[in-house]
């Protein structure tokens, strides 16, 4: 418990938080969006979420590193009965690029009694008996002519992350709408259970007051006996619907607690003295054109419809990719050089000069079966992708219609229960008017009140599954709308 503080008064104050104050004077009311900001501040998986653009930003990064240039050496040597045989000395500047071209710069230097011009080898015209010094500087490139032209594994890996990155971002919204439709059902299960709480309190009272009242009238000879045991009995009743209302809302308001936490990680605990608000419930009007535009938005920028076009993308890369790779492999290089030998120096001559070297690569698999599997399965993959963002538009746009009609009911229904509330009101103001008048029981009023408070809780329920509709519509537009 070290590590669970109270969400006290002041502590709420420090973080500045909309409350606004109500009921006494050390008590405060919490509205959604003053919780919400709290929990999109310091929640693990709001936290964790806001990490995902960091993180696409280094897998570019690191896509990045394969076009860096790269500096290597190689150097060895022999000696035989303390003469310098050989030593070679190999220094390489490589240079990749973004179409595919690699350039490279270097140094063979080579020296020793069975060094040759040209690869380092024993020279059996020297016959090993002459000290030999000689330096290469070479500059050129190796360009793929067929394979790896349009693109290869380098640049796709590069586009895969970049893609990565719009998908990190849509993955970063739909895990903050879904801690945000959690956070808003727990919210107004609390403000339901809360309201609750304070009809049974209500409710309690009034069965305490009559209690005393008929066991007045009895005592004074007004009231048969028989009465008080009706009354006491709808006491323990309302006695017992206190009890569970407490528990359930104080249950209620632990849960809510998961989504409170500090900066520093602590959990934080709700404090008693904290209470829920209506703000947030009010009716809200959609139009169908609204709806429609809506829908329009969701179908491209809902962040689940996002994440599955863009892993359609990748596959398009990789399918580009596998097609590049049916070509034969054909790779030129050409490297015009200088030489020194034992002090010598060739000059240039043009733009080739005199010395240069030039190869040609060239690689192909007879059947090319993994290269044609390959190309295959990402054909696969692509079906695959574009059936599933099908689907994904049609869960998408059926979830904000069924959303919609959720909140036009719960809005007909509260409307509906306001009336019953009202007119329970009435029956039981009728009820108390009669028996004070002596022309009804005790058993009727409860009964009556039995009804008004029935009433009265169903209307606290439809007010928070209206509030709860309002925000299962943004969840399921991908959008915050009120």
């Amino acid at each position: 418990m070290s590590k669970v503080r109270i969400v006290a008064f002041y502590f709420l104050l420090l973080w500045k938080l909309s409350f606004v104050h109500t009921f006494a004077q050390d008590s405060v009311t919490l509205t959604f969006d003053a919780f919400y900001e709290q929990v999109l501040r310091f929640h693990p998986i709001a936290r964790s979420a806001n990490l995902l653009p960091d993180m696409a930003q280094m897998e570019i990064r690191t896509a990045r590193g394969a076009f860096d240039p790269t500096i290597s050496a190689n150097y060895f040597g022999k000696r035989t009965k303390g003469d310098n045989s050989y030593t070679y000395f190999e220094p390489q500047l490589k240079i990749p690029t973004f179409v595919g071209v690699d350039i490279k710069a270097g140094l063979d230097q080579s020296d020793g009694l069975q060094v040759s011009d040209e690869m380092g080898k024993y020279d059996p015209v020297t016959k090993g008996t002459q000290q030999v010094q000689y330096q290469l500087f070479y500059a050129g490139v190796s360009v793929p002519v067929l394979r790896n032209l349009i693109t290869d594994s380098r640049r796709n890996a590069l586009r895969q992350a970049q893609l990565l990155q719009t998908l990190n971002e849509a993955e970063q919204i739909s895990a903050i709408n879904k801690l945000f439709l959690a956070s808003a059902k727990d919210y107004w299960d609390w403000q339901q259970s809360y309201q609750k709480y304070l009809l049974m309190v209500e409710n309690l009272a009034l069965a305490t007051t009559r209690l005393n009242f008929i066991k007045s009238r009895i005592a004074g000879g007004e009231e048969k006996p028989i009465d008080s045991v009706e009354a006491w009995v709808e006491y323990k009743r309302r006695e017992s619907l206190l009890a569970e209302a407490s528990i359930e809302q104080r249950n209620s308001a632990l849960i809510l607690s998961n989504y409170l936490w500090d900066e520093d990680g602590n959990a934080l605990l709700l404090a008693n003295t904290v209470r829920p608000s209506v703000r947030g419930s009010e009716f809200q009007s959609i139009s169908l054109d609204s709806l429609q535009r809506l829908s329009k938005s969701a179908e491209e920028l809902h962040p689940e419809i996002q994440k599955l076009q863009v892993k359609l993308n990748q596959t398009e890369l990789e399918r580009k990719l596998a097609i590049e790779n049916l070509k034969p492999q054909l790779n030129l290089e050409y490297y015009p050089f200088q030489t020194y030998t034992a002090g010598s120096r060739d000059e240039v001559e043009g733009l080739f000069m005199k010395n240069y070297k030039f190869g040609a690569t060239f690689y192909s698999s007879v059947f090319l079966r993994k290269e044609r599997g390959k190309l295959a399965l990402t054909n696969f993959k692509i079906q695959q992708g574009k059936f599933q963002l099908q689907q994904g538009k049609r869960e998408v746009l059926n979830n904000i219609l069924v959303a919609y009609n959720e909140l036009n009911t719960f809005a007909q229904l509260l409307g509906i229960q306001q009336e019953l509330v009202r007119n329970a009101d009435l029956l039981l103001t009728a009820e108390i008017a009669r028996f004070e008048a002596g022309e009804s029981s005790l058993f009727l009023v409860n009964q009556r009140e039995r009804g008004l408070i029935e009433a009265r809780a169903k209307q606290v329920e439809l007010v928070a599954k209206y509030a709860k509709a309002k925000y299962q519509l943004q969840w399921a537009s991908g959008t915050r709308l009120f």
